[in-house]
């Protein structure tokens, strides 16, 4: 146990130094400018680690430039209320109040961060854009409660069957966005054909009777290096959606054009000056 015990203090000793490594990554890539009038000061409570396990992780990791203090009770009881207050208005501001959900704009601030950790990494990104099928028939003829109650359950699938680092909103009325981080376009397709069929076979009760739905998904993928926005993305993955739409719905549609980095073909050495480099004649 006391072994066991240890391990999972290491562990957040580690998830702390990777977080204050990203951290002080980002704020290279800031490029700061020395401005005495503009400051910034950030604050992180870190239960369970001693000011002596501090400095010498400081010291081992070279975090000399972050400044920490000791909290007795009271102290640390009001800042991890202060804390707590300030979560749950964050999440207020980021989430749809049906679905709970992110909201459109938190949505795009996720997505703005997964490109620029592609553009870091050289890795890859997929956006599924995610629209109900015949909804209108549902509120029609079952009332706007049960549309709610169809928004709700697509919405509960959506995070309760994605990866955790996969970021799932609500951004229209009966529309939704799923981002995928690290999955291509054949790994976000079989996710979105999975998810197409659970959905399909859902039964959903209301007061007045029991529904089935479908939706439409379009999907779109980025890859490498590249000036894509999340914008190019949107609109590529909607035009998707689109054809799936087109092609009878209840169906993933993802686009053929993938976004990729295009090389500057000028640096590049061509096939005739590979043979002279190789072999030194032409």
């Amino acid at each position: 146990m006391q072994k066991r015990l240890h391990n999972l203090h290491q562990d957040s000793l580690d998830s702390l130094t990777a977080e204050l490594d990203m951290l002080r990554q980002l704020i290279a890539e800031s490029a700061p400018f020395p401005d005495a009038e503009q400051q910034l000061a950030l604050t992180r409570i870190i239960p369970g680690i001693t000011m002596k396990e501090w400095d010498e992780l400081s010291e081992a990791g070279g975090f000399s430039e972050w400044f920490a203090i000791n909290l007795d009770n009271s102290s640390f009881h009001n800042l991890t209320n202060l804390q707590r207050v300030i979560d749950e208005l964050t999440r207020r501001s980021e989430r749809d109040p049906l679905t709970g959900l992110y909201n459109k704009q938190a949505f795009e601030n996720k997505l703005l961060m997964e490109l620029q950790r592609v553009e870091r990494s050289n890795g890859q990104l997929s956006l599924a854009i995610i629209d109900l099928d015949n909804f209108k028939n549902i509120n029609d003829t079952y009332g706007h409660h049960c549309g709610d109650e169809v928004i709700r359950t697509l919405a509960d699938l959506l995070d309760a069957s994605t990866r955790g680092y996969d970021h799932a909103a609500r951004v229209g009325g009966e529309e939704f966005a799923l981002l995928l981080p690290g999955a291509g376009p054949l790994r976000a397709k079989a996710m979105l054909d999975r998810l197409c069929s659970m959905f399909a076979d859902t039964y959903i009760k209301c007061k007045e009777a029991t529904v089935q739905c479908t939706f439409s998904a379009g999907v779109a993928s980025l890859k490498g290096r590249n000036t894509a926005t999340g914008h190019d993305l949107f609109n590529i993955a909607d035009k998707a959606l689109y054809q799936a739409k087109n092609a009878g719905k209840n169906q993933v549609h993802v686009t053929r054009q993938l976004i990729e980095f295009e090389y500057d073909r000028s640096t590049m050495v061509h096939s005739n000056e590979k043979q002279f480099l190789f072999s030194g004649s032409k």
